[in-house]
């Protein structure tokens, strides 16, 4: 009897561990300053328009990094529905993982034909970039 209810007492601590929400990491301003800086660095060298910063587009990528952060997964999930959000008919967004640089992870963009393509899209003009436990998304709209 009493092994049992180590066995029991044990599943329930297990259980209660497994329970806790998974914690939040800050997020990295610099790591996001620093590719916004690179970002709008190409931009112009490619004769477009700087990227301005927008609290709202700001929120929806930090939304959406926590939220691959906490599923363990890189994804576009609910790219639409953060475009609604945005207010904007046109949006474009690049995500990553595991850089430990935001310069490494620029280049990667950079030679990705399709992540190359949304930072030089030209309608853009507002951008949110946050990165959450390595995850890191580039939301961008007109």
């Amino acid at each position: 009897m009493k092994s049992k209810l180590v066995v029991l007492l044990a599943l329930f601590s297990l259980a209660a561990c497994m329970a806790q929400p998974l914690l939040l990491p800050r997020e990295n301003l610099d790591y996001s300053r620093i590719l916004l800086e690179q970002i709008n660095l190409y931009r112009m060298n490619n004769g477009l328009n700087s990227l301005r910063i927008d609290p709202v587009l700001g929120q929806l990528a930090k939304e959406h990094s926590s939220h691959m952060f906490q599923k363990r997964r890189i994804n576009h999930r609910n790219f639409d529905e953060r475009s609604d959000k945005a207010g904007s008919c046109l949006c474009v967004e690049n995500v990553g993982w595991n850089y430990d640089s935001p310069l490494k992870l620029f280049d990667d963009w950079q030679r990705s034909r399709g992540h190359n393509r949304n930072m030089l899209k030209m309608e853009i003009t507002r951008v949110g970039i946050a990165e959450t436990g390595k995850y890191v998304t580039f939301f961008a709209c007109r």
